[in-house]
């Protein structure tokens, strides 16, 4: 009797695992694969973290690209589904692109090795600044909010020097290509980086800049879909997968504050 109570049991049991593992495999394969386009290892980084552990949903799959360009171009030929390759202003004019919501933000930082704080920059100090608009027009920004300079208000998120309008230290400016940038911390008194310039030469916004944009700054990196995809479901799961827990410590454990999360 006791033993077939106990073949009983096992028979259950193995009902019960077989029902589950049945039931698994049936959200795994109703799982959404949702492609999506990155042009910087820590944004494959990202997906990977963003990858749902849970049943059903979507599924991410991060997809290289040399550059923001050609991610884009996939993603109106429809060879990707989606895409974190760019911000929301860099989108802004394309009708074609449908902005979803903020992943993270590559902070410009202000670095120096003469100075050890803003407040050190020097009467008629050098200051290199980005030759590329976008980040040349985030870097003056950037000094207009630390009180270094102040920008005519009419000159919007794309200024040029030609915008200033208040240099109470009559600060030097130059332009240079991204290239050189980390050179010209041997000669000026503050040079003007985008994140990926930093990074390239070893520094860390959190650790080595002297002033750097907040999260919440307009160039926030963004989730972009197919405006034809705006409000599909899968577009709404992928989102939450962006901005779930396991990315909020992802993204701390791996940049240190140097990465900021504009959510």
């Amino acid at each position: 009797m006791v033993r077939q109570l106990l073949w009983q049991q096992l028979w259950l049991f193995g009902c019960v695992a077989l029902m589950q593992h049945a039931a698994w495999a049936d959200t795994q394969r109703a799982a959404r694969v949702v492609r999506v386009g990155v042009v910087t290892q820590a944004d494959t980084e990202l997906v990977v973290a963003a990858n749902p552990v849970q049943a059903g949903g979507v599924q991410l799959q991060a997809v290289p690209f040399a550059n923001v360009s050609l991610a884009r171009k996939a993603l109106a030929a429809r060879e990707i589904d989606a895409s974190i390759a760019e911000d929301a202003q860099a989108l802004a004019s394309d009708p074609s692109a449908c902005v979803v919501t903020p992943t993270v933000t590559y902070p410009l930082g202000l670095y120096a090795t003469k100075i050890a704080a803003l407040r050190e920059v020097p009467v008629r100090g050098r200051v290199a600044l980005p030759g590329e608009p976008v980040a040349q027009g985030r870097a003056l920004l950037l000094l207009h909010h630390y009180g270094l300079i102040r920008l005519d208000r009419d000159a919007g998120l794309q200024p040029r020097v030609r915008d200033i309008v208040g240099n109470p230290r009559q600060l030097r400016f130059h332009t240079l290509p991204a290239a050189s940038l980390a050179a010209a911390l041997r000669s000026d008194a503050l040079v003007a980086m985008p994140y990926a310039v930093a990074d390239a030469a070893g520094l860390a916004p959190a650790r080595d800049a002297l002033g750097m944009e907040d999260a919440r700054v307009p160039w926030a990196n963004v989730l972009a879909v197919r405006a034809a995809d705006c409000r599909a479901d899968w577009v709404g799961l992928t989102a939450a997968a962006f901005h779930a827990s396991p990315v909020k410590t992802f993204i701390l454990a791996r940049f240190n504050d140097s990465v900021r999360r504009p959510w």
